[in-house]
């Protein structure tokens, strides 16, 4: 199960703990992980060909068609419901088991055959995921049922509760916009130190300076290239301080630890999720991936914010002076 980070976990978490509480068979369980892990390898994903999928806080950003979700369900088809509903994961994962419930047969079906029947993919490759869905099964298995909050009257299972996902975010201007989304197709993506510039991950990932520069060069066309170094990009003559309560989504966020100088850290304001928190989106640090962290968990530190606005100004003089000084740490 290399290569499952936490947010994937959870999805997977939630399809064994939905289909339990919906006392569903073995069988029919396995088969939903199946056709999650063909599907969008658990990720809850946004769709650069559905915009308004953009505003929900997501796990990449895919370009199937306008299908979203772990269950990649098409826009065309199922969005009668709303872009609200098909970017909740626990809403996907009830639709699955909704789906296998019409299903003529399907206690008898094999897990590969059901999930085929309810996706209708072409071709069928669940088998291929038949054994990582069993081996998930099998860790999640002594969910209680009893242990997760009751449904409230009318409303679908929603299993051990949200996965960090699917919540809308806050609006911010479109360059803003453009920034989180340059940022957000790539989570899920390992950090490494100095990984990353304009052009994406490399070495195999980013650093926490590499994906800001990224999606700050993506989003401005190529007329901003900060350079790679956190304090070097917050002092960059693109950078407009901003109040810390006049913060927007695409902004970015500088921390700095009591008594030091320099920020040791960047990452990208994403909004509020559905309780209202700060997210970040971010590269985290050695060992772990690209991800929306809430803000408080840099409470206790200093954080600067700074907002880019694309301007013809900017000058290749001015960023070779920031590239030379950012060479000395990430």
């Amino acid at each position: 199960m290399a290569g499952l980070n936490e947010a994937k976990l959870k999805l997977a978490r939630n399809g064994v703990a939905i289909g339990k509480q919906r006392q569903m068979p073995d069988s029919v369980i396995v088969a939903e992980l199946a056709a999650q892990a063909t599907e969008s390898t658990f990720r809850n994903l946004a769709n650069s060909s559905v915009p308004e999928s953009l505003s929900y806080s997501n796990d990449g950003v895919g370009h199937d068609h306008d299908s979203v979700g772990p269950h990649q369900m098409r826009v065309s088809v199922w969005g009668s419901v709303g872009i609200a509903r098909l970017m909740d994961p626990t809403y996907q994962i009830n639709w699955f088991y909704d789906q296998a419930t019409k299903t003529a047969g399907a206690e008898q079906m094999s897990p590969p055959q059901l999930a085929q029947a309810v996706e209708q993919s072409a071709p069928a490759a669940y088998a291929g995921q038949l054994d990582l869905a069993k081996q998930l099964y099998a860790m999640f298995a002594d969910i209680d049922p009893a242990s997760m909050p009751a449904p409230q009257a009318g409303q679908p299972p929603a299993g051990c509760g949200a996965t960090g996902s699917g919540a809308p975010l806050s609006a911010g201007g479109p360059f803003g916009q453009a920034v989180v989304e340059a940022a957000r197709r790539w989570i899920g993506t390992p950090y490494v130190w100095g990984g990353g510039n304009q052009d994406g991950p490399t070495g195999g990932g980013f650093d926490c300076s590499g994906l800001t520069l990224y999606a700050i060069y993506q989003a401005s066309g190529g007329q901003i290239r900060l350079p790679h170094y956190t304090q070097a990009q917050q002092d960059h003559p693109s950078a407009q301080p901003v109040p810390f309560e006049k913060r927007e989504p695409g902004d970015l966020v500088f921390f700095t630890e009591p008594g030091a100088t320099d920020s040791h850290h960047v990452g990208i304001y994403a909004g509020r999720n559905e309780q209202g928190q700060d997210l970040l989106l971010h590269s985290p640090q050695r060992g772990q991936n690209v991800a929306l962290t809430p803000l408080s968990a840099w409470t206790g530190e200093h954080m600067d914010v700074r907002r880019y606005t694309p301007t013809s100004t900017t000058t290749t003089a001015e960023v070779s002076a920031n590239d030379e000084a950012g060479q000395r740490h990430r």
